[in-house]
């Protein structure tokens, strides 16, 4: 249950930062771009959490213990984790949509990183006090 109430508020911030820039830079975001930018980033997260953020934080998780976790887990995810996913983004670009776009869908994967690893670290901090 903690990890469907984690993905969901991951990805709501990836969302929101992507709503926050748009509503800031450009003059019109009509409600299929947000459609639209909300079914990626939902179909993205649903790829990217469970598949490579998770097995990055199972073996982070050995080798980090304490309170860098706070540190190393969003950062881990942010820059090492999200390598596939900022290819594929860069890759696409000129093809399924433009440099604008794919700005917004790089900071909001950047945002749902942070936020995951952030979430994920109070979680182990939590639930391992619980344990002893």
């Amino acid at each position: 249950m903690i990890f469907l109430l984690i993905f969901f508020l991951s990805w709501l911030s990836g969302l929101f930062v992507i709503l926050l820039i748009a509503f800031i830079l450009y003059d019109s975001f009509s409600i299929i771009d947000i459609t639209s930018f909300a079914v990626f980033t939902f179909v993205g997260c649903l790829i990217v959490i469970p598949l490579i953020y998770l097995l990055v934080l199972k073996y982070s998780k050995r080798k980090i213990t304490g309170k860098k976790q706070f540190i190393y887990f969003p950062a881990s995810l942010a820059l090492l984790a999200n390598l596939p996913v900022y290819f594929i983004i860069w890759l696409n670009t000129n093809d399924l949509y433009g440099k604008n776009e794919a700005f917004l869908f790089f900071t909001a994967f950047f945002t749902t990183a942070i936020v995951f690893g952030i979430a994920w670290a109070w979680k182990e901090k939590v639930l391992g006090k619980k344990a002893q």
